[in-house]
């Protein structure tokens, strides 16, 4: 029997898609009695409609594995094999002292939306050029007008992938909201930036050599935790800052954090891997990834930051890069590292570890300390 990933599927199930289909075109069989001639006819037509979405499902995976086994697909669930504290402090996101990149504004525009706690804008970066939609989940009870500061987690889809996608991928309305409201953490604020310019287009969350190209770190990093710290009351002490996100996110998230701890102290990168993986329609980084390869960086060049990582163990792109990332690390980094038995490369494997997931972020930085 062919395995869910072997080469083989999408050319079987495509063989079955061209003969189901020349059947319905040339009307065979063909039954002389009407109703049962129309009965085939219409269990031909199901049928192929039928594996039309299966060769549509099978390539979808073969592309993003979402399911690694027929295991795997039938509900063998993910479970979770244990953790790994590499060198450094756990604490070292927090305790480090550097000078902030951000300021704090004493007087904030109004809000698009009073009242509501999601909030969308467009926003064009000073530094890189860029625009995009950035949406932001306030915490309960925020009232600009009150002089209370909140941590801020900077959340970053997958790809494809837009802001929205952040909901449901972090289950923000459900699960995570519930920890938050059983004191957790210290309720944050939560900014979901639109990370691709065109959105179509897979950047890595790089920034090009050439400042005529794009520059979506700076986007990342700079412009947005400037206009978040201008537009909303939220402390500006790294120790209140984190990154988090799934697979591409989740590398970006990692990246973002090593590359920048004078604005976060902690990273969360659940499924990500440690070096960009471009596709074939972009590639800026011609002369070699420098400091994007994460390994090297955490190896020669450790940042203080806190990283929370999580993979599955037939994940054959995450686990692999995390396993030498592992290897790799270095005081005064911190790494955390979650592994689950199985659970491919799915959304679905994030709720059950949220709640680890943050009282990790509490007890790594003193801004999320309820």
């Amino acid at each position: 029997m062919l395995d869910l990933t072997d080469a083989g599927l999408p050319v079987l199930v495509g063989a079955l898609v061209v003969v189901v289909f020349v059947l319905v075109a040339v009307g065979w069989p063909h039954p002389h009695r009407r109703p049962v001639r129309i009965a085939v006819r219409a269990g031909q037509t199901v049928l192929l409609n039928a594996l039309v979405l299966v060769l549509a499902g099978v390539l979808m995976n073969d592309q993003y594995l979402f399911y690694v086994s027929w295991a795997d697909l039938l509900g063998s669930g993910s479970e979770q094999a244990g953790h790994a504290v590499t060198a450094g402090d756990p604490h070292a996101g927090g305790t480090v002292r550097l000078r902030s990149a951000l300021h704090g504004s004493a007087t904030l525009p109004p809000l698009p939306k009073p009242g509501q706690r999601a909030q969308t804008y467009t926003v064009t970066g000073r530094l890189s050029g860029l625009t995009g939609q950035v949406i932001v989940l306030l915490p309960k009870g925020y009232d600009p007008a009150r002089a209370t500061t909140y941590p801020v987690i900077e959340s970053l889809s997958g790809y494809p992938g837009t802001p929205r996608s952040n909901f449901h991928g972090f289950a923000l309305d459900t699960t995570f909201q519930d920890l938050v409201d059983h004191h957790t953490i210290r309720a944050p604020l939560i900014v979901m930036p639109q990370i691709n310019t065109p959105n179509s287009l897979d950047t890595e969350c790089v920034n090009a050599p050439s400042r005529t190209g794009l520059q979506t770190e700076t986007w990342l990093s700079r412009d947005i935790p400037t206009w978040a710290a201008a537009h909303f009351r939220v402390s500006v002490q790294r120790s209140s800052w984190a990154t988090m996100g799934f697979s591409y996110g989740g590398w970006c998230a990692a990246m973002l954090a090593m590359h920048h701890p004078d604005t976060y102290g902690a990273a969360m990168s659940l499924m990500g891997y440690f070096r960009p993986e471009f596709g074939p329609a972009y590639d800026p980084l011609t002369s070699g990834v420098g400091s994007y390869d994460l390994a090297h960086l955490a190896r020669t060049r450790p940042p203080p930051v806190s990283l929370w990582l999580m993979a599955s163990k037939d994940d054959p792109t995450a686990y692999p890069q995390l396993v030498a990332f592992l290897k790799s690390v270095r005081a005064p980094m911190s790494v955390t590292s979650v592994v689950l038995r199985t659970g491919g490369h799915r959304v679905d494997t994030i709720p059950p570890v949220l709640p680890e997931m943050l009282s990790w972020l509490r007890e790594a930085l003193p801004g999320f300390t309820p």
